[in-house]
């Protein structure tokens, strides 16, 4: 959550030099190459997160190798994705003609696997039970890539904004991949029990068939709709949703990340489920209302501060995202309390029908609004999708864990029996039933 609020007003003091520095033409160059860049990086790193944060916590000492197969498999997949997308640069749009030639292309490579191996360390950090490194990460990347975005300015102010993201990637990636390599993996094994079998591969490939498709389904929301505005908006109109998409993005993250805090410490335990997610709820509630209810009253003059024509222009489609952001976290504490108990269909259930509610609504609504109709698409999918996971919600908050000294009809736990956050779910059915 530290790091969420850094990231974020830092990610704000960037926009705002970017509006001072760049014209809004090339901001909304350099904001649709972002896009681009984490959609594509996403496509497979958003699928890992979720069974790392699951399955580093009780791997034991087969740590390393799984982290290995996921950072390898990842840059495989990354770039063949990514080399497809370059293929097939001409059909989307002017914004990313400044990628054509194979240098750029080379470079847009780079930054698509940089961006990955990002997502993938805060996952990692968080799996291995040491989040206090996450925003540390995170602000050398945000101080880093301000610096560099004024430094651009003047020598390349129609990449400059791209390339400024890209090379601050470097201050985080570089030492924190070594303290996980060198000091957290080590420490992990170290400590780990010698009897606790690892996750099998058939584990964790049932895991990541729900979680992966599910997390195809949230990047198209999260990462592809900001493609779509930047192919169907002018440059101006781009650069105005892409600073709201931001503001709305970050409170979003704040669920996200204790949402995948809820997972790790319930994989750990599996009966303080209930409690835990009780508390993250509390939590949430406290920090995030209070932020959704001024963005929503000030929307107007917080624009205002990037520049005239910004509060005209945006006003209405972040006091919808503010609107909608509440709803986020009951949804994402949710699929945090499913990846617990490895019911990833029902998250990539939740997360389909969210992702075609979105984008068919944008499709629909944003001719007639504008760049205001995202933000309402936003509201009534969630809102829906809400709807839906509400009674499961409901369920996990009531779950009170059994009474200590309470008789327990189970085995007897041998040397090697596997804790409960390792054993695989003999159904999903089961599963529902205990809940």
């Amino acid at each position: 959550m530290v790091n969420t609020a850094i990231s974020g007003g830092l990610g704000l003091v960037y926009w705002w030099l970017a509006a001072v520095y760049y014209s809004k033409a090339d901001m909304g160059q350099g904001s649709a190459a972002i896009a681009a860049m984490k959609f594509l990086s996403s496509l497979t790193a958003l699928g890992f997160t979720g069974a790392l944060a699951r399955f580093v916590p009780v791997a034991g000492r087969a740590t390393g190798r799984l982290l290995r197969r996921a950072y390898g498999v990842n840059v495989l997949a990354s770039s063949v994705i990514t080399v497809v997308f370059l293929a097939a640069l001409p059909l989307w749009g002017s914004h990313y003609a400044f990628l054509s030639g194979w240098q750029r292309s080379a470079g847009f490579l780079v930054a698509v696997l940089a961006w990955s191996w990002l997502t993938l360390q805060d996952g990692v950090l968080i799996g291995l039970r040491a989040a206090v490194w996450v925003p540390v990460g995170n602000l050398s990347f945000s101080v880093g890539k301000a610096v560099l975005l004024v430094v651009l300015a003047g020598a390349i102010p129609a990449t400059g904004v791209f390339v400024s993201w890209v090379a601050a990637i470097a201050l985080s990636v570089v030492p924190l991949g070594w303290l996980i390599l060198r000091r957290l993996i080590p420490r992990q094994v170290a400590a780990a029990d010698p009897d606790l079998l690892p996750p099998t591969e058939r584990q964790i490939g049932r895991f990541l068939a729900g979680d992966y498709t599910g997390s195809v389904f949230n990047l198209v929301v999260t990462y592809f709709v900001p493609v779509l505005v930047a192919a169907k908006v002018s440059s101006d109109q781009n650069a105005v949703y892409y600073i709201i998409n931001t503001i709305g993005g970050t409170l979003d993250l704040l669920a996200v990340n204790m949402a995948a805090s809820l997972t790790v410490e319930s994989s750990r335990q599996p009966s303080q489920l209930g409690a835990n997610t009780r508390g993250a709820l509390a939590r949430m509630a406290c920090v995030t209302l209070p932020c959704f209810a001024v963005l929503a009253l000030l929307a107007a003059p917080i624009l205002e501060v990037f520049g005239p024509g910004y509060a005209a222009a945006g006003a209405p489609l972040l006091r919808w995202l503010a609107a909608a952001g509440f709803l986020r976290v009951l949804i994402e504490l949710y699929f945090g309390t499913l990846r617990a108990r490895s019911r990833t269909r029902e998250v990539a259930l939740f997360q389909g029908l969210l992702c075609a509610l979105v984008l068919s609504l944008s499709l629909l609504l944003m001719p007639r609004m504008g760049i205001a109709g995202v933000g309402l698409a936003v509201l009534i999918s969630q809102g829906a999708v809400a709807l839906c996971a509400l009674p499961g919600l409901l369920r996990v908050l009531r779950d009170r864990p059994p009474h200590v000294g309470a008789p327990h009809a189970g085995p007897k736990a041998g040397p090697h029996v596997v804790p409960q956050a390792a054993t695989e779910p003999a159904t999903d059915e089961a599963t529902e039933d205990a809940t």
